[in-house]
């Protein structure tokens, strides 16, 4: 458990969500600081994309889970019980 409050997400945790889900998947598009930050209008590069969202965890989808290999992005309960499950077989 990582309070993003307290410490910023890592980077390569970052592009981790990313290869997975792709920056449309792991934006919140509705939330308020996207919104508001103008992001919709905006053509951003990824490394200036990184440093907003390390500047403003509410720009992500949260909770960002991760456990083992599986990673899931909002309330997935689906990958959640798949992580609590662990490895088939």
């Amino acid at each position: 458990m990582v309070d993003l409050k307290k410490k910023a997400i890592a980077a390569g945790e970052i592009k981790r969500f990313v290869e997975r889900f792709g920056w449309a998947g792991l934006l919140d598009t509705e939330g308020k600081p996207y919104i508001e930050g103008g992001l919709k209008y905006l053509k951003l590069s990824e490394s200036e994309l990184m440093g907003r969202i390390e500047r403003e965890p509410a720009l992500l989808r949260l909770p960002l889970v991760r456990g083992g290999k599986l990673i899931g992005i909002g309330h997935d309960e689906e990958c959640w019980k798949a992580m609590v499950a662990g490895p088939a077989g």
